[in-house]
């Protein structure tokens, strides 16, 4: 009779009992290692490079950007001295040795801006070269306004400075006179401000402040830029001390690709992709 209370008071026991606290097993996966790219990039490429990281670490929540604004003629020797894993450059200069990297993404092009209300219809290369150098006393005879031209130009360490010099100006220095901008900002408020001033920056920088001219008889627009129409269209290069590694390698691979390209467009620059064969 005992055994019998003793074995209903178990099972009663035993139906009252909380369930088991043993943990299940789960899946949970680690958390991502961190990754940090060091980015060098040209002042005049700015919103362009922002647009880009913002939305790579969108996709890509473990990599973090380290973005270091450099002029163009300083990305090689960053690389090189470890400083930056990698460059966004407006100009590759020639005697890059062999194991430096680079491929397009991007291509702008460098449009002369002057005055909202200045007229000049456009220039050719010659008249640039010579407004440029300081040579011309009043160009209203160009269809711009009357007076003495006001020449704003770019330093000498700027990818701008250094296509101009190259396509327009030739073995012609800038004039003295010229008031040397350290950034596009700077040429845009100037432009804005003064009539009379005339300067060159990004096509893809342009706003409702300045207006563009034509070079040649050809305007600074997409279609020309695409196709290689406008004189001073460039092509925007990923710059690495040799073949992308590491964290950089998916980085480079996207931004090469439709993703990247999708980002150029929407960022106001033309992609490669969209380049004219």
């Amino acid at each position: 009779m005992r055994r019998s209370l003793a074995l209903v008071l178990l099972l009663l026991l035993t139906a009252c009992a909380p369930p088991s606290l043993v943990p299940t097993p789960t899946s949970a996966p680690p958390s991502a290692t961190p990754q940090t790219i060091r980015l060098l990039y040209a002042e005049s490429m700015a919103p362009l490079v922002r647009a880009l990281t913002a939305a790579y670490q969108t996709e890509h929540a473990q990599v973090r950007f380290v973005l270091i604004e450099r002029s163009d003629t300083l990305a090689w020797s960053a690389l090189e001295s470890g400083a930056a894993d990698a460059a966004l450059v407006t100009w590759l200069d020639p005697r890059l040795p062999a194991v430096a990297w680079s491929r397009p993404f991007a291509r702008d092009g460098l449009a002369i801006v002057v005055h909202p209300q200045n007229g000049l219809p456009g220039l050719t290369r010659e008249q640039a070269q010579r407004l440029f150098q300081g040579r011309v006393e009043d160009w209203s005879p160009w269809g711009g306004l009357p007076g003495l031209p006001q020449i704003v130009s770019r330093d000498e360490a700027s990818g701008d400075y250094r296509l101009f010099q190259a396509r327009v100006m030739g073995d012609f220095p800038v004039a003295l006179t010229a008031y040397l901008a350290p950034d596009s900002e700077t040429v845009l408020d100037l432009v804005a401000r003064r009539p009379l001033a005339v300067g060159y920056l990004s096509s893809a920088r342009l706003d409702g402040r300045v207006r563009a001219v034509a070079l040649d008889s050809v305007p600074p627009v997409r279609e020309t830029i695409a196709s290689s129409l406008y004189p001073l269209t460039r092509d925007l290069y990923l710059l690495c001390d040799g073949e992308p590694q590491g964290a950089l390698r998916p980085f480079a691979e996207w931004l090469l690709g439709p993703q990247g390209a999708a980002q150029v467009e929407a960022a106001g620059w033309v992609a490669v992709s969209s380049v004219a064969p």
